[in-house]
């Protein structure tokens, strides 16, 4: 009995000292195999799924100092719209071109409902402009120049300046450019693509994805079957009087060859005009696409670079923003830029050396395992945001008092400011 007790602890302790050795060597395998992936097999790209995305904190870090509204502390610096509506609902007065800017803001939206996708419902709009005294917010849209003829306004009446335009072209429908100064102490908040504004309407955004995305890379780039090696480069351009980026496509011209659509397109005149309602289909077939914007100001990306470049697969090549705009607010090592080339002739050398294979051209696309870009303008079918955002204003900001002189009017509008004069020429 005693030897036979001794024999079955020995035997217990002997299994229970393989239990822990095979579960020691499992864990071993659990933790070494993402750091043996990493290291021998890159290109499987294995990925953290605990949710902890270091790329997506990095990006944001750039960032954290940023001054912003509590709006645009939610659509810029990752944080969730949390919008505690009570039982008040805000009326708001789309002043005089309520007709002309419903066309695109409610366009694609369920039963013209602006906020059909918006964290908040409660907002009414309106067009009738005899209720301009009654409403909580009048929106003006300013690029016609032209503004409300009111002697005495509500206090408690929040007034608002929409401007989708870069500064060189604020009132670019106006018969007559206003100064600043008689413009002074009307508005109470802006509205514009820029970050720093009381409610940010960008062309589009760069969002974290929910999780990291193990799927291939070509199977994450739009229309990556569709792409063609003959001709690389693409630009979508019917403004032909931008000198500027003009001759740059020219010279471009010599060293690689770029096909241009558009109206400023030697022979596709009349294919893909360049409406924010007509897509260009066509442009989906290109590795690069030529983002040039009509002004060098801040900030100032528009569906060039959101919709005709990411949204169609392309690597942007970016002549407008300054680099480090590009760096805050496009997804990271996605764009190439102008600016960090000495001439055209050096820019497509890198075209080129990046084009040498599949793998150089995925690497400006690995971004999109860790983010996406949101169109949120109202071009080509996408949803604009404008009244959802502007509702979100009125239900997240602060209530303190605010009203824009004219030196805070020029931080948003004045080209001398903002922009490079040298572009819009």
């Amino acid at each position: 009995m005693i030897m036979k007790s001794r024999h079955f602890k020995f035997t217990k302790t002997f299994n229970v000292f393989r239990v822990v050795k095979v579960a020691f060597a499992i864990a071993l395998i659990y933790l070494l195999t993402p750091i043996l992936f990493d290291n021998f097999f890159p290109s499987l790209n294995f990925q953290k799924t605990d949710g902890s995305n270091d790329i997506v904190d990095k990006y944001y870090e750039k960032r954290k100092n940023w001054l912003t509204s509590n709006l645009g502390t939610m659509l810029f610096k990752n944080k969730p719209i949390q919008a505690n509506q009570d039982n008040r609902v805000f009326s708001v007065l789309i002043w005089k071109y309520w007709g002309w800017l419903k066309k695109r803001h409610l366009e694609g939206h369920a039963e013209n409902d602006p906020l059909d996708e918006c964290s908040v419902k409660n907002c009414m709009f309106t067009g009738d402009d005899t209720s301009i005294n009654e409403v909580n917010a009048v929106l003006v849209h300013i690029q016609h120049g032209i503004f409300p003829n009111v002697t005495k306004r509500n206090p408690w009446q929040i007034w608002v300046f929409l401007s989708d335009e870069s500064p060189f072209h604020t009132f670019s429908m106006a018969k007559r450019k206003p100064s600043f100064s008689n413009l002074a102490n009307i508005f109470n908040w802006s509205m514009t693509y820029r970050s720093d504004a009381d409610v940010p309407v960008p062309y589009g955004r760069t969002v974290p994805l929910p999780m990291p995305s193990t799927r291939s890379l070509s199977g994450l780039i739009p229309h990556w079957k569709d792409k063609k090696i003959n001709v690389l480069v693409n630009a979508l351009i019917s403004n032909c009087a931008v000198r500027k980026r003009m001759d740059y496509i020219r010279e471009l011209q010599r060293h690689i060859k770029v096909d241009v659509y558009g109206k400023c397109s030697d022979d596709n005149q009349e294919s893909c005009p360049g409406s924010f309602k007509t897509d260009c289909p066509v442009i989906n077939n290109y590795y690069f696409y030529l983002a040039f914007e009509n002004s060098e100001c801040r900030q100032y990306f528009t569906e060039k670079i959101f919709y005709n470049a990411y949204a169609k697969g392309a690597i942007p090549i970016v002549m407008g923003p300054p680099v480090s705009d590009c760096e805050k607010i496009l997804p990271p090592q996605s764009f190439l830029h102008v600016d960090n080339f000495d001439s055209p002739e050096h820019l497509a050398t890198e075209i080129l050396r990046i084009s040498e294979s599949e793998e150089k051209i995925q690497m400006y696309h690995k971004w999109r395992r860790h983010f996406e870009i949101v169109n949120e303008h109202g071009y080509f079918g996408t949803k604009s945001m404008h009244l959802c955002r502007l509702c979100e204003a009125l239900n997240l900001n602060d209530g303190q008092t605010k009203v824009y002189d004219e030196d805070s009017l020029k931080l948003y509008l004045d080209p001398k400011l903002l922009c490079s004069n040298i572009i819009h020429l």
